[in-house]
């Protein structure tokens, strides 16, 4: 695949005064069925996350600033703002590619009905019953914590070099800025929680979410996918294991370290890491 870049110029990485850049990705009104170096496994990976991130980065927006009063640090308050600028940025570009997979018959209405009232009317609001209104901002900080791992996962092994055109450019930039806002809803819910408790409570609830829909989105996609048989699917998933084999292992590595008492996400570094990535863009 092409890892041909059109230099943007974008402004650097900085982690205390995240920039919201808006985007304009051309060329892919004729992306592939099966994008990512023409596996579908990978792609229907990818293409789970397009459907999770809309709905799920407005949610991020609402947790966070349903306490953005009690931000008193003016630092905070505007990474706070800026935050809400990227994720809202996010949404718009996920919701383009969406647009192209309903193009190619995909089943993308459905699924976002299924995702919406599952996860945002059902799943949550029980969850908020019990644990109480804190939990939702504890899940944004537990689901950011997932996005920004596997960001620099991702950018490190160079798995966006085996995307489709500018869906390389797409998904490596929302990757950086995944690593560049990764503090701010976890700093939101130490403003205004410092109990372990309701953070790691909030983890599970994150990594049941993580894992459950990412899991069961792909293999709806990939169910539902007529140029995707029985032979396609196992030679897929085969040639798929190599990146699995890098991802998942640090993945999971990387949520351990959310259950430490003194974590924070800013110690496992990345900003260096997705400043390089940011200018081939």
């Amino acid at each position: 695949m092409s890892t041909q870049t059109k230099n943007r110029n974008l402004k650097s990485i900085d982690a205390n005064s995240p920039t919201v850049r808006k985007m304009n990705f051309e060329g892919l009104e004729n992306l592939p069925d099966h994008y990512i170096a023409n596996n579908s496994f990978m792609t229907h990976t990818v293409n789970a996350y397009h459907i999770l991130f809309p709905e799920g980065e407005r949610f991020f927006i609402k947790s966070v600033k349903a306490f953005a009063d009690q931000v008193k640090d003016p630092g905070l308050s505007s990474r706070v703002k800026s935050f809400i600028g990227q994720e809202v940025q996010h949404g718009k570009e996920h919701e383009k590619i969406l647009e192209i997979l309903k193009g190619q018959g995909r089943p993308i209405t459905l699924m976002e009905k299924v995702y919406k009232w599952t996860a945002f009317d059902f799943f949550l609001p029980v969850f908020e019953f019990f644990f109480g209104k804190k939990l939702k901002l504890a899940v944004t900080a537990g689901l950011e914590h997932y996005t920004a791992s596997m960001a620099e996962i991702s950018i490190r092994n160079n798995f966006h070099d085996d995307a489709y055109g500018e869906m390389r450019s797409l998904l490596l930039w929302h990757a950086c800025e995944e690593i560049e806002h990764k503090s701010v809803a976890y700093d939101v819910l130490q403003t205004v929680s410092k109990s372990h408790f309701l953070r790691i409570m909030g983890f599970i609830v994150a990594s049941f979410m993580f894992w459950g829909y990412a899991l069961s989105l792909q293999h709806w996609f990939l169910l539902t996918d007529k140029k995707v048989g029985f032979r396609k699917y196992f030679q897929d998933m085969k040639s798929a294991r190599k990146i699995g084999r890098i991802l998942y292992p640090q993945l999971f590595s990387a949520a351990l370290l959310y259950f430490k008492k003194d974590f924070h996400p800013d110690q496992t570094g990345g900003y260096e890491l997705a400043n390089a990535a940011l200018i081939t863009i």
